[in-house]
């Protein structure tokens, strides 16, 4: 248990802006938290029920599956975010990922989008497993 990383902290190429009024503030780094299960239950809700089944599935976790059907790690994860960027739902992942890094949706919108992969490969460093499982090959 001592292992699990509480927060990464993400170092930010280009500082995100955050505007209150007439002040900017600057953040030059985010520091994520580590998820808890309301951040799990939303992007759970965002992915939706067909896919959380059809990973259940792929796990072993549901009778009667087809095993040959299962879809391989990086099926799942490509699925996984190309479900989270659909326009529908980005502003779902992208207050997730607010609530995680403890600042405002506004920063997260003005990240840069090299710095993004940071902040989803921060995320991802929270689990290892998905790592290895993003890894996996058909």
């Amino acid at each position: 248990m001592s292992d699990l990383k509480l927060t990464i902290d993400i170092p930010l190429s280009v500082p995100a802006e955050e505007r209150d009024g007439d002040k900017t503030k600057r953040h030059n780094s985010l520091t994520m938290s580590r998820p808890r299960t309301r951040h799990v239950r939303r992007v759970v809700s965002l992915l939706g029920q067909e896919f959380v089944q059809n990973l259940m599935a792929g796990a072993g976790g549901s009778e009667g599956a087809d095993p040959a059907a299962a879809m391989s790690g990086r099926d799942m994860l490509a699925e996984a975010l190309g479900l989270l960027v659909a326009p529908e739902r980005l502003e779902g992942l992208r207050d997730v990922l607010a609530d995680l890094c403890g600042v405002s949706p506004d920063v997260i919108d003005d990240v840069d989008p090299t710095d993004m992969v940071k902040v989803v490969e921060a995320l991802a460093g929270f689990f290892p497993a998905l790592r290895s499982l993003a890894s996996m090959s058909s």
